[in-house]
């Protein structure tokens, strides 16, 4: 019988999750802060609006790197999305698609911790040595190493610490969804007070880096962009709380020109319904991908829409 201190690494990868998660991570202090010397990946959500409200706490934990140290760990961002062009131009960390492909070389090479920041049998199949998230009793089959509470939208405020959640929605005035993903960087050994001295937000931390694209919105700079669709689960659905009807954003894009001057910029993956003849009408529906559309945000006076995800861009970008 074989001693599991006598399997090396590379035949551990070949067993059982139990067997694997023997192995020891070897720990470097830098700094004072504790932070684990390994590969680690985080799989973000599969919605664009869940995975943009993401967005403040991956800026967080790479401000703290940068700051205490812990640059001997691997970070890489596992998208479900089109993320890959907005995430490369805010330079955050290696980002890659969830692939068939990426999920076979996770069993090859597998990282040594993986923080599911979405519990979907979408991301089955993806393995780590260490695995981090909300386990829920109707994902029977999705288990992992260690249970993330603080991810259930009921026990967030309830499982992170008060002084944490008091920081980030007093300075910030981030809602809980985005506030439940900073446990992260609490995971991996930085504590509140450094949040608090480190992470700094503002309109400009999401703009894309200009050098990174060779395009530039080619609408007028007196322009407001609106968005008429909605969110899974509530389309064609008018919830005066969740989707207006789209003859409101048209009697309200007329008024913008009115009283404003500001021209209208339609963006979305519908061209449903058809826009009025205007000259101050600005058609992108169906023309932009996610990069381009965040920004055409960045050069507008501001946003009109229903909740989804240019809208969760755009307050980030703090868009009126």
């Amino acid at each position: 019988m074989i001693s599991t201190k006598e399997i090396s690494v590379e035949k551990c990868q070949h067993f059982p999750i139990s067997i694997q998660s023997q192995q020891r991570i070897p720990v470097s202090f830098m700094n004072g802060v504790n932070v684990t010397a390994s590969r680690i990946d985080i799989v973000m959500p599969n919605r664009i609006g869940d995975a943009i409200l993401t967005l403040p706490s991956l800026v967080c934990l790479k401000q703290l790197r940068e700051r205490y140290g812990g640059l001997d760990s691997e970070f890489k961002l596992i998208t479900h999305i089109p993320l890959e062009g907005i995430l490369q131009a805010l330079n955050l960390f290696d980002v890659s698609r969830m692939t068939l492909g990426e999920k076979i070389n996770s069993w090859m090479t597998p990282p040594d911790k993986a923080f599911f920041l979405v519990t979907t049998s979408r991301n089955l199949g993806y393995h780590s040595r260490l695995s981090h998230g909300l386990s829920l009793p109707n994902k029977k089959l999705v288990r992992y190493s260690k249970n993330l509470a603080y991810l259930n939208y009921p026990y967030t405020m309830d499982s992170l610490p008060a002084a944490l959640v008091e920081f980030l929605k007093s300075r910030f005035g981030f809602a809980s969804y985005t506030i439940r993903h900073f446990g992260i960087c609490l995971e991996l050994g930085f504590t509140v007070e450094q949040i608090r001295q480190t992470f700094r937000f503002d309109k400009t931390s999401l703009s894309p880096a200009a050098d990174f694209f060779d395009w530039k919105p080619p609408a007028p700079s007196h322009y407001l962009v609106f968005c008429m669709e909605a969110a899974s689960g509530s389309k064609r659905k008018y919830n005066v709380d969740k989707r207006w009807m789209e003859e409101y954003f048209l009697d309200l894009a007329e008024t913008a020109y009115e009283k404003y001057s500001m021209q209208a910029a339609f963006i979305g993956i519908s061209d449903f319904p058809k826009l009025p003849d205007r000259p101050y009408f600005i058609d992108f529906r169906q023309k932009l991908s996610l990069k381009k559309t965040a920004l055409l945000l960045h050069y507008s006076g501001g946003y009109v829409g229903n909740d989804t995800g240019p809208l969760h861009l755009s307050n980030l970008m703090k868009k009126n």
